[in-house]
């Protein structure tokens, strides 16, 4: 897991080829014009969904098995609590994306100007709100290992 400044993500190249690919791709664009959704990069290599996400307390954990999530808020942005995944019990699944309840993690305030990037293994809670904000405008992108 990696969270950091937006300022110093072009640092993270080389940890993966699709990652790159995303990277590049987010910083040559200005996340205002992405249309909602899906916006392509690189078929099923690599893509960047810009969504709207309700913000309310969960104790839902997600990890991937086969892709890298970068996240970045475009507004209020949200908190997001991350765990060890052997904290945590996970049913027997082969899906990509594998969900699963637990106790509050190690919260993560990711603001305006901020990004995380987890990784396949890193259990994370996202959608938790801040203030009284009630909605973030965000953009998730999907690496394949």
């Amino acid at each position: 897991m990696i969270f950091d400044k937006l300022e110093r993500l072009i640092q993270y190249k080389g940890l993966n080829a699709n990652l790159d690919r995303l990277i590049d791709f987010t910083l040559a664009h200005d996340f205002e014009s992405l249309v909602p959704g899906k916006n392509g990069v690189d078929g099923d290599r690599c893509w960047i969904n810009s969504n709207v996400a309700e913000l309310k307390p969960n104790d839902v954990f997600e990890r991937h098995l086969e892709y890298i999530d970068l996240q970045i808020p475009i507004d209020d942005g949200e908190i997001i609590t991350v765990r060890p995944v052997e904290e945590l019990t996970w049913s027997a699944t082969d899906a990509e994306t594998q969900l699963t309840q637990g106790p509050a993690g190690t919260p993560l305030d990711l603001a305006p100007g901020t990004f995380a990037i987890f990784f396949p293994g890193d259990a994370h809670n996202c959608g938790l709100p801040k203030g009284s904000g009630t909605r973030v405008r965000k953009l998730v992108g999907k690496a394949h290992i």
